[in-house]
């Protein structure tokens, strides 16, 4: 599938995703809401890093998440705000990086849960916890000619890729020297344009927002029975304290409605996403929690 119009609503965040630096942890964000006193939240009793307010890291990964100042924005931001209301507590945002994000749960103890579309691997929970799966992520091939198959990338020349995605292996076993990792979107992108390189790799999501408005087309890799991605398509949850399961138990009711009254896929389209990356019931059932 090609990339499409982006959505109105994030079109002036295009821009901002091309000129973001990697933040770097800090103190919370002012709240970014306030609670009305006669809420009654769906579940008692939920502990969280700060009294009445749920603190959440945001990374630079749109249309997963964005920080707007003391806000945030992206598909899994409105996921967070709807669910905070519904628990009656306030929003605090916390930027960080991909890198520091895992530690901010799992060592340092300074956020409640991180979003930025992180995949489910058994690695990530041996140190976290998850709450229930949302959406599937695939491996975006970003080209001119729309290519779709790694045997298409293997006479395409240079390819980029984004360092520490899961295919970072399988892909270098394939394309060996001609394949070249990038710290992120940001840098791969600036090859891409100038020509250095003939096609990049990044997650789909992420590419659809990075490339609108280019003569790049994004396409969702092909089966190839040497990468494993294209094969087993990554789950994406929202990391949480392994501690807490009560917030995350909480939070996990909240998105397994959302799957169940359409809200996962309603927000899917909001950010020109297609249904088919949701993850359906049967799966999240057995997914690593």
């Amino acid at each position: 599938m090609n990339t499409r119009t982006f959505p109105r609503r994030m079109a002036a965040a295009i821009a901002a995703l091309s000129l973001a630096g990697l933040a770097l942890a800090g103190c919370a964000n002012a709240s970014a809401s306030t609670v009305d006193a006669s809420c009654e939240p769906a579940h008692d009793g939920l502990t969280t890093y700060t009294a009445g307010t749920l603190t959440v890291g945001v990374p630079e990964n749109l249309p997963y998440t964005q920080t707007k100042g003391s806000d945030a924005a992206g598909l899994e931001i409105d996921l967070v705000k709807k669910i905070a209301a519904a628990e009656c507590l306030n929003i605090a945002f916390v930027p960080i990086t991909y890198a520091n994000g895992i530690p901010m749960i799992s060592e340092q103890k300074k956020a409640d849960l991180i979003t930025g579309g992180w995949y489910v691997t058994e690695a990530r929970a041996e140190q976290v916890g998850f709450t229930a799966p949302t959406f599937y992520d695939s491996m975006g091939i970003i080209s001119k000619d729309g290519l779709t198959t790694v045997t298409e990338l293997e006479s395409a020349g240079d390819v980029g890729s984004v360092a520490g995605f899961s295919w970072e292996a399988d892909m270098s076993a394939v394309l060996g020297d001609h394949l070249k990792t990038y710290p992120g979107t940001v840098e791969t992108k600036q090859d891409l344009l100038s020509g250095r390189i003939q096609a990049a790799l990044d997650g789909y999501a992420v590419a659809t927002v990075a490339y609108a408005g280019t003569d790049y087309k994004v396409e969702p890799a092909e089966v190839d029975e040497r990468i494993a991605i294209t094969t087993s398509m990554p789950i994406i949850a929202f990391p949480i304290a392994k501690e807490n399961s009560a917030l995350s138990d909480a939070i996990s009711e909240h998105i397994n409605q959302f799957r169940e009254d359409g809200t996962l896929e309603e927000v899917l389209a909001d950010y020109d996403l297609p249904a088919s990356l949701l993850v359906p019931a049967d799966v999240a059932e057995t997914s690593i929690r």
